[in-house]
């Protein structure tokens, strides 16, 4: 009898583990985003998540204000545009969420997909009050849609990337002209979130700076020697270029 108990109760609790395994991997498919796009062709979406192709393209970059760039995926299905995420992300490559503070962000966030999917174009009414928001996110899509057409060449213009946020992350800003490297920014962000200026106690960090801008130009590449006395920050910079270069679509 207590046999006959004990192996219920093992086929019960087997039973409820299972469930909860199922619970917790539709949660994980419910939530997954859109896949990053390649640069010569779109992937396709889990059909969990949506069926279709998706295009991704990252706006022209800022390096001052409240706007640093927006990141749209465009979905296509059948040649027309059928659904638009954007992401905006602040002048220090921190991605937005629905907690950030000004209202006519949030607008904007909530409209403007919507604007481009029924004109099926990336020309839409700005949202008022987030006017640089919304014409980002005009770029964005409009890069998206090139993508689209078949354009594989890199975009020119200003691009921002960063190496991986965590408690301090290298930041730069690559500006691109017929897809080579013309000027580049570089700033470092600390474990506070705040920028790294001339005061920073480390005497090696400016002349680092200052050199290894003129060395990723020289070079047009992410691939340069890292700055004897800075190492981190060297790497740091390296890993943002690179990712300014993804961004446009360099590489």
């Amino acid at each position: 009898m207590l046999n006959k108990l004990f192996y219920s109760a093992l086929m019960l609790l087997g039973v409820v583990m299972l469930s909860f395994v199922i619970v917790l991997t539709t949660m994980w498919v419910s939530d997954a985003g859109f896949e990053e796009a390649g640069t010569e062709e779109a992937v396709l979406v889990e059909e969990e998540e949506v069926e279709g192709e998706v295009y991704k393209a990252t706006s022209e970059a800022s390096s001052s204000g409240h706007v640093g760039a927006v990141s749209a995926a465009v979905v296509f299905e059948e040649g027309e545009m059928v659904r638009v995420e954007l992401t905006e992300y602040d002048t220090r490559g921190r991605p937005k969420d629905e907690d950030y503070y000004y209202d006519a962000w949030q607008e904007a966030m909530e409209k403007l997909p919507g604007r481009f999917v029924e004109a099926g174009s990336a020309e839409v009414e700005s949202v008022s009050g987030a006017t640089v928001t919304s014409e980002k996110a005009m770029d964005a899509v409009e890069k998206a849609l090139a993508r689209y057409d078949g354009y594989a060449e890199p975009f020119d213009g200003t691009f921002m990337g960063t190496s991986v946020i965590n408690d301090g992350w290298g930041l730069a800003f690559v500006t691109l002209e017929d897809g080579v490297i013309q000027k580049v920014q570089l700033e470092e962000v600390d474990a506070e979130g705040e920028l790294k200026d001339e005061d920073y106690i480390y005497e090696d960090w400016l002349p680092a700076r200052s050199e290894m801008e003129q060395w990723f130009v020289e070079a047009d590449s992410h691939e340069v020697d890292v700055y004897t006395g800075a190492t981190e920050s060297s790497e740091q910079w390296m890993e943002a270029v690179e990712d300014a270069l993804r961004r446009a679509r360099r590489l």
